[in-house]
C-alpha cells in the first residue's frame, strides 16, 4: 500500500480523535458544542417572505368600488332583500347570502324555497341554522352557499364550478351560453360592461331549489326573467309596487329593464369590500397587527413544501387569497350531488367537469377566497368542516381526514361514538328534527367522500390525469395547524362582526316603511332574533 497514503489516513485519524477530545474536555467544562447560525427572529422571516414574494396591500382603486351610499347600490339592496324576485315570493336573493352571517348563510347546505322552522311552521324570514327543507327530509341545493364578501375581486369567475366566467376575449359565459364545438360562447344577452356580479346575479333566481320554486316550470331563463321584471313594472294585477320610482332615483328615469335589475344587485354585491384586517394593517407597516402565532402561521402559510411550509399560497394567492382557477383537493361529498355529465351516483358531484365536460376536471372546484374565512364556517363545497383546523388539517392528508370526519374504522363509517359529521349544527338539527340517524341524512356522504379521496390518490400515483391535483406532502404538526388556523383569523375585517358597522348593507326602518313592495325579508335567526 501506498506509504502516503497511510500517513494520511493516520493523521487524519490523529486529528479526529484529537477533535473528539477536545470537544468531550469542553463539554466537561460546560462549554456548549458549537452550533450553526441562530434561527431569524419571526419577524424577520416573514418580512423577507412578504418582500420576495411582493405582497403587498390591496388597493382598491384598481376595482372601482361603488359607495354604498349611491342610489344605485341602494337600489341593489332593496331587491336583494325583496321576496318579489323569488318565483313563489318566498325567498330572496338574501336569503343564503345575508351579511350578519358572513355573506352566507351559516349552513352546510343552503335551504331555499320552501323554508321551514323546527315545527313545520312557514320559515321564509328565518335565516341560517333552523331553517328546514318543507319540501324534502334535507337541503334540496347541492352546494354550501359562497360568501358575497369582496366579491369584486375575483376577476375570472363566479359559482364553485365557474359557470359564469370571463373569457379571454373579456365576454363572460355563462349557462345561457351557447356552446359551440364544445366550447361555451359568451352570452349573448350580456354586453362588455357587465360585470362578473351583475352576470352572477341573474342565475340564482332560475335555481328550483334555489330562488324559482315551481314557476313557470316550462320558461327558459330569459323568460322566466321577463316575468319577473314585469313584476317590478307594476304590470301585474295583483302585485302593486313602486319600484318604478326606485328606478328613477338611480337612473334618472321609471324604465325597470332585466339588465338594470341585476347591475344594481351586483353593484350591491360589490360594493361589500370587507378588507381592513389585522393582516392588512400588517402590510401596512403595523407590526403589531399580528400575534406572535399568527405570523408563524403566515410564514407557513406562505411558505412552499419543500422549505417546510404548507404550500398554501400556491393556490390562495393575490388580493383576495384565491387564484381564481380550480383544483382537486378532495372535500367530502355530502349532499345531492350535481348535474354531472357521465355516470355516477346520484348523489356525486364532479365539479368544473359539468362545465367542460372534460374528464381532467373531475372534482375540481374553484379556489375559495380566504377573506374574512373566519365568518363563513362551515367550509368546503358542501360544508363538511366546521372548523378552520379541520380544513387545515385536510391537506395534511384527505383520506385520514374524511375518515376522521365520518368516525371510519377499516373502511367502516360511523364506529366512533362522536364524530364530526353527526355533530354539524345542520345534520345535528335535521337528525333530531326528523328523528334518524345522522347517517340517514344522506347515505352515500362517506361512501362519496372516500370515493373522491381514492380518485385523487390515484391521480397522485399517476393512473388518472387531473388538470390540477393536490400534490402530496409532509404534514404539518397540530401546533403548526393551529399557527395556520390562526393566521386565516387575522384575515377577518372586524366590520363583518359588528352589526352597527354593516348597517349600510341592512334594511333600516326606514327602508321597510317605505320598502317598494310588501314582500321585504325582515331576516331573523332561530330564537327570533334580527339579523
Amino acid at each position: 500500500m501506498n506509504k502516503l497514503f497511510i500517513r494520511a489516513a493516520v493523521c487524519s485519524m490523529l486529528a479526529m480523535t484529537a477533535i473528539e477530545a477536545h470537544s468531550q474536555e469542553a463539554r466537561g467544562r460546560g462549554v456548549p458544542p458549537r452550533q450553526g447560525p441562530p434561527p431569524q427572529p419571526v419577524e424577520t422571516r416573514l418580512q423577507q417572505i412578504i418582500s420576495t414574494q411582493g405582497i403587498q396591500p390591496i388597493q382598491t382603486s384598481n376595482f372601482q368600488i361603488p359607495e354604498v351610499s349611491s342610489a344605485s347600490v341602494q337600489l341593489g339592496k332593496k331587491l336583494f332583500f325583496s321576496k318579489i324576485l323569488g318565483g313563489e315570493q318566498s325567498v330572496a336573493c338574501v336569503s343564503c347570502h345575508h351579511p350578519s352571517l358572513g355573506g352566507a348563510d351559516a349552513l352546510s347546505l343552503s335551504v331555499g324555497v320552501d323554508a321551514i322552522d323546527e315545527l313545520d311552521n312557514n320559515a321564509d324570514n328565518l335565516l341560517g341554522q333552523g331553517r328546514f327543507n318543507g319540501n324534502a327530509p334535507h337541503p334540496q341545493v347541492p352546494r354550501n352557499a359562497p360568501s358575497i364578501f369582496n366579491i369584486a375581486l375575483f376577476e375570472q369567475s363566479l359559482f364553485w364550478d365557474g359557470r359564469v366566467e370571463r373569457l379571454r376575449n373579456g365576454a363572460i359565459a355563462t349557462p345561457d351560453s351557447e356552446v359551440i364545438d364544445g366550447r361555451r360562447r359568451p352570452d349573448t344577452s350580456l354586453t362588455l360592461d357587465t360585470t362578473l356580479a351583475a352576470a352572477q346575479a341573474r342565475f340564482p333566481v332560475t335555481s328550483v331549489e334555489e330562488m324559482r320554486g315551481q314557476f313557470l316550470p316550462s320558461a327558459d331563463n330569459h323568460g322566466l326573467r321577463q316575468a319577473l321584471t314585469s313584476r317590478l313594472n307594476d304590470d301585474i294585477a295583483d302585485i302593486s309596487s313602486n319600484w318604478p320610482a326606485e328606478f328613477a332615483a338611480a337612473f334618472g328615469d321609471e324604465q325597470v329593464t332585466t339588465e338594470r335589475v341585476y347591475h344594481v344587485i351586483g353593484e350591491y354585491q360589490r360594493s361589500m369590500m370587507f378588507i381592513n384586517s389585522p393582516w392588512q394593517r400588517y402590510l401596512q407597516g403595523d407590526s403589531n397587527a399580528l400575534t406572535e402565532e399568527q405570523k408563524q402561521g403566515a410564514i407557513l402559510f406562505f411558505s412552499p413544501p419543500q422549505q417546510g411550509g404548507a404550500g398554501c399560497a400556491g393556490c390562495h394567492n393575490g388580493n383576495n387569497f384565491s387564484d381564481g382557477r380550480y383544483h382537486l383537493v378532495a372535500f367530502p361529498q355530502v349532499g345531492q350531488g350535481k348535474n354531472n355529465q357521465t355516470d355516477s351516483s346520484n348523489s356525486q358531484d364532479f365539479g368544473r367537469e359539468n362545465i367542460t365536460n372534460n374528464q381532467a376536471d373531475r372534482y375540481h372546484f374553484r379556489t375559495p377566497s380566504l377573506l374574512n374565512i373566519e365568518t363563513s364556517a362551515p367550509y368546503g363545497h358542501t360544508g363538511a368542516y366546521a372548523t378552520l383546523e379541520q380544513v387545515v388539517e385536510h391537506y395534511n392528508n384527505p383520506t385520514q381526514a374524511i375518515n376522521r370526519l365520518f368516525g371510519a374504522i377499516n373502511g367502516q363509517a360511523f364506529t366512533e361514538n362522536e364524530t364530526p359529521y353527526c355533530q354539524l349544527p345542520q345534520i345535528e338539527l335535521i337528525s333530531s328534527k326528523q328523528q334518524v340517524a345522522c347517517q340517514q341524512i344522506f347515505p352515500d356522504a362517506f361512501t362519496n367522500s372516500i370515493e373522491v379521496a381514492n380518485y385523487l390518490a390515484a391521480v397522485q400515483r399517476g393512473e388518472i390525469t387531473a388538470r390540477a391535483p393536490l400534490r402530496a406532502r409532509a404534514a404539518l404538526s397540530p401546533t403548526q395547524v393551529s399557527q395556520v388556523a390562526q393566521f386565516l383569523r387575522a384575515l377577518t375585517d372586524p366590520c363583518t362582526l359588528d352589526k352597527s358597522c354593516l348597517s349600510p348593507w341592512l334594511l333600516d326602518n326606514n327602508d321597510v316603511a317605505h320598502f317598494p313592495d310588501n314582500t321585504p325579508l325582515i331576516a331573523v335567526d332561530q330564537n327570533g332574533n334580527s339579523l
